[in-house]
């Protein structure tokens, strides 16, 4: 099979690319630009603890007879398995209960339940409808998680105003993870004008409240000097809060100071070390930097089999970069088992998501027939998007001529 010249970027290229705008990769994300801003819980106002079944049995009694916080309780507890075994649908029966009842952590968490929950539980419509109940009934929780709803066209039609007006209702109630989303949705004018002095601000407001979503954009705020003077040892500071308290984008955020070496001293070790631990908790951006870290040896040994985990992981949740590059390792076979038909799927998911790279892989391998079957039309149509960013003049010159006009009146 000919080896196809897949037009690889350099290492240094990648790291642009995934280190690109430090605010777009270090901070809460949403939507479809990025993962995901953090959804809101109620907490069962009493703890229930790891303990005998008679203590359990008493709850359940006392949630038996009407009572809604035992209701609340003995929901959280098959929730997160306190106590008892989790079962997620005895949570959402005890959460019911509570709910009708007009309990509006209930009906906040019922909410969560069904927009987090296993394929077969959830519902993004059921979601809305019982976070809407807590939200009309002043539940701060539910006033950011429809606000969210709202903001990503999740289970209702997108409204920038809607989702407003709870984030806003929610943080002026003074829930300080709506503060810190509040901040974030202003430092990147999304949905909202931009206002840097606003953002820190609220985000400042968040932190301050030992929020570690806040405390995460405070740290980016201060790290490019958006809304404030620029300050490295005060962003390190304030990611290492967050990063302490387990916020991966913080985490993330952290490693990122230690490879520059701004406002700490330079130690590409702890930096990996970072990444990894922001990874292993669903930093997107950890995991991708981590691909190529074990795929170019960059302060690890190479091993291509790390690389395409990582990489898999990251292109899993929507990371371009690491698609193309997981896609160019399952071709190549280095290191890993090699499949055109994987390398196939995820270049073409890249590709048709704009990346030139996984663009022109696909345009030599159709024109090549290399691995799939030989197409000249489709050669051609993926080398022309590659020409908006890249310059592949050779490359069309030289698959028109080999194509008939019947074949260059299907290129699409």
């Amino acid at each position: 099979m000919e080896k196809i010249n897949y037009f690889p970027f350099t290492q240094i290229q990648i790291r642009k690319c995934i280190h690109k705008d430090i605010l777009t990769l270090i901070m809460l994300v949403l939507g479809t630009a990025c993962p995901q801003l953090s959804r809101a819980q109620s907490f069962a106002s009493t703890s229930i603890q790891k303990s005998s079944r008679i203590d359990l049995n008493k709850l359940t009694k006392k949630a038996d007879s009407g009572d809604i916080q035992a209701q609340v309780q003995l929901g959280f507890a098959y929730q997160i398995g306190e106590g008892v075994d989790r079962n997620i649908d005895e949570a959402i029966r005890w959460y019911r209960m509570a709910a009708n009842s007009g309990n509006s952590a209930a009906q906040n968490n019922l909410g969560y339940l069904y927009q987090t929950g296993p394929e077969k539980i959830k519902n993004l419509e059921e979601a809305g409808k019982w976070f809407m109940r807590g939200a009309v009934d002043g539940n701060s929780e539910s006033q950011l998680n429809l606000g969210l709803l709202y903001l990503r066209g999740e289970g209702m039609k997108q409204s920038f105003a809607d989702a407003l007006y709870w984030i806003q209702r929610a943080a002026d109630a003074v829930d300080p993870r709506a503060m810190a989303t509040l901040g974030y949705l202003y430092s990147i004018g999304y949905g909202v004008p931009k206002n840097p002095g606003k953002a820190f601000e609220l985000a400042q407001k968040a932190a301050r409240k030992n929020d570690p979503s806040g405390q995460a954009l405070l740290g980016t705020l201060y790290a490019i000097g958006m809304g404030v003077s620029k300050d490295a040892v005060q962003a390190v500071s304030w990611y290492r809060k967050a990063a302490e308290a387990g916020d991966a984008a913080a985490q993330y955020g952290l490693g990122t100071m230690y490879e520059v070496g701004q406002g700490v001293q330079r130690d590409t070790h702890q930096a990996s070390r970072l990444y990894r631990i922001a990874g292993e908790n669903g930093s997107m951006e950890a995991q991708a930097v981590l691909g190529q870290i074990y795929e170019f040896g960059q302060g690890a040994e190479v091993d291509y089999k790390e690389a395409a985990k990582w990489y898999r992981l990251a292109a899993e949740q929507g990371n371009v970069i690491s698609a193309t590059r997981l896609g160019a390792m399952l071709f190549g076979g280095e290191g890993i088992e090699r499949s055109t038909t994987e390398a196939v799927k995820w270049w073409t998911w890249a590709a048709v998501r704009g990346n030139s790279e996984a663009q022109c892989s696909l345009g030599q391998m159709y024109w090549k027939g290399s691995g799939v079957p030989r197409d000249l039309a489709k050669a051609y149509s993926w080398f022309s998007l590659a020409g908006k960013t890249n310059d592949v003049s050779r490359q069309l010159s030289e698959i028109s001529s080999e194509m008939s006009s019947e074949e260059m009146a299907n290129v699409y």
